[in-house]
């Protein structure tokens, strides 16, 4: 009897994961017969503008002052929150909007879309930026949780994101193209450096809106946006044009690689702006040290390791690049140096990435106010300092 009941219950879990997994494959054709359609339709966008714009001459990436100011963002997720409330911040204490306090701007992941953002012109003047940080600022979750929250459908369909992207980031590109409208990456206002990862050429880009780098890629701003914010595994990487004369390529978030870009940036300026001084801030969004503790989990197996290596990895990538900044300045005429950051938490740390929940986005939110409160005076420092030249 006991065995018989066993027995049911074994063939009824048997039954209900077989159809998960027959669920799961149907779910996964489907979403992908959906994105190779999203695809083309975006791939012909592209191209009828491309093609009407191709010609025009490439902006000369040679700014004519003797100190470049020069603002870096790294990855985040949800957390770009936090630099948003720094920025706006600055905007107010300077009386001027971030497109006009900095020469370039470079960003990986949340970092490339905050930066375009704030260097997007105007439709009818393409000297003035058509969002300010406090813009932005007021609409970022409410598009974040509309276009980048899962549903349940898609949270139980794909294992949690265990077998199948968690996100599908069509309802977020679509509305980035409503936001940027059908600027080409050159269009902005300052020179942007933003990282992305070529999945189509195993490639780490700096992608480059000036100079030399235009004669490869100049796509539409809002589907290379797209690519670099969508992180590999959690959502599909962005299929784009980036120029007429070559296929689509696949581009995805670069954050596990280069997270922080500072270090990466600070090489590409000195190449095109040689003999200029650098006034650099950026703004971390990880903690600027790693967390030392008595009861680090050194005996543990793969299931733990997994859950703290991306925080590790952004960490002592971070210490090393504070470690080559001190000696690059040496070198080179770095005549400001600054790090916006956070210092040690684990509150900051615990907190979900990923999770653009209302519940997660508030939490988040408070506790940037809470940092900007408490580092009120570095920040008036640093806007002392953009207000020079």
């Amino acid at each position: 009897m006991i065995l018989f009941r066993l027995f049911k219950i074994s063939l009824l879990i048997s039954i209900l994961i077989g159809a998960f997994f027959v669920a799961n494959y149907i779910y996964r054709k489907e979403e992908m017969e959906s994105y190779e359609n999203f695809y083309k339709k975006e791939e012909k966008t592209a191209l009828e503008i491309l093609k009407q714009k191709w010609s025009e001459e490439d902006p000369d990436p040679n700014l004519k002052q003797d100190r470049i100011k020069v603002l870096v963002i790294e990855g985040g997720g949800a957390k770009g929150l936090y630099a948003l409330r720094v920025l706006d911040y600055l905007e107010k204490k300077t009386g001027k909007p971030i497109s006009q306090l900095y020469d370039v701007m470079g960003g990986t992941s949340i970092g490339s879309l905050l930066v375009s953002l704030l260097s997007t012109p105007q439709d009818d003047n393409i000297s003035k930026p058509k969002y300010s940080a406090e813009q932005v600022l007021s609409v970022f979750s409410e598009v974040a949780q509309r276009t980048l929250e899962p549903s349940w459908k898609q949270k139980i369909l794909t294992g949690y994101g265990l077998l199948s992207p968690i996100l599908q980031n069509q309802e977020f590109i679509n509305e980035l193209h409503s936001v940027f409208g059908n600027i080409l990456f050159s269009d902005t206002i300052n020179h942007l450096i933003l990282y992305g990862y070529n999945f189509t050429t195993s490639r780490i880009i700096p992608f480059h809106n000036r100079g030399a780098a235009l004669e490869s890629a100049d796509p539409l701003l809002y589907q290379l946006i797209g690519g670099t914010t969508s992180p590999f595994g959690i959502t599909p990487p962005n299929k784009i044009l980036l120029s007429p004369i070559y296929s689509p390529q696949f581009i995805g978030d670069a954050a596990l690689v280069i997270n922080n870009p500072v270090l990466a940036t600070i090489f590409e300026l000195v190449k095109l702006y040689p003999n200029k001084k650098f006034l650099i801030n950026y703004i971390l969004i990880s903690p600027k040290e790693v967390e030392n503790s008595v009861n680090f989990p050194y005996f543990n197996g793969w299931i733990k390791a997994v859950g703290m290596f991306k925080q590790l990895i952004i960490q002592g990538q971070n210490q090393q690049i504070r470690e080559a900044l001190r000696s690059l300045s040496q070198v080179y005429k770095f005549d400001f140096l600054l790090e916006i950051g956070l210092d040690q938490s684990n509150e900051w740390v615990d907190l979900n990435s990923f999770d653009f929940s209302h519940e997660n986005l508030t939490k988040i939110d408070d506790f940037s106010k809470l940092i900007l409160s408490e580092n009120k005076d570095a920040l008036d420092r640093v806007a002392n300092e953009l207000l020079k030249d």
